[in-house]
């Protein structure tokens, strides 16, 4: 990282009401790589913006490398402010590749009780993973989807079984 502050200008680009000012906003966030834009950018992605700006963001989300970012994104999908835009925020964990595994029983309790899609996301997210959790979060994991199992849809039944197979 190289800035640990968010730069006003920028900031307030970000939420112009020229779009072309806003690609370009997102543009030196990206050259910035500085964390600290995450809450701005999903702010912004849950504005619903316009298609040009909104595919700049979840690639932008979907890149993002530092490992610093988790808990960002984290916060992000746990609060029901960002629900409109969750499915999106989790499809840019799993492309940008870092490493939620401690995150495993939140993603879990999407596929529990998410729609289809933010399910379908958080399913392809544990799926991919590189490295699987700790034992302890292993447990909390097993333990949750044998619980869900016996009232979950065919759908869910699946994801679940599968995280199962991939967790022994």
């Amino acid at each position: 990282m190289k800035s640990q502050t968010i730069n006003e200008k920028i900031k307030l680009a970000l939420f112009s009401a020229d779009t072309e000012v806003v690609k370009m906003a997102i543009e030196k966030v990206s050259e910035e790589g500085n964390r600290l834009y995450l809450p701005v950018l999903f702010d912004l992605l849950n504005t619903n913006p316009e298609y040009e700006v909104e595919a700049q963001i979840v690639k932008l989300l979907g890149s993002v490398k530092d490992k610093e970012s988790v808990n960002s994104f984290m916060r992000a999908i746990e609060n029901e402010k960002y629900i409109n835009i969750r499915k999106k925020l989790i499809s840019a964990c799993w492309q940008n590749g870092l490493d939620f595994s401690s995150f495993t029983p939140v993603f879990i309790d999407l596929i529990i009780t998410g729609d289809w899609e933010v399910a379908f996301e958080a399913f392809t997210l544990i799926d991919n993973l590189e490295y699987l959790p700790g034992a302890e979060i292993v447990k909390v994991t097993k333990q949750k989807i044998e619980l869900a199992l016996p009232a979950a849809n065919a759908q869910v039944k699946y994801f679940l079984t599968e995280i199962l197979a991939k967790l022994d």
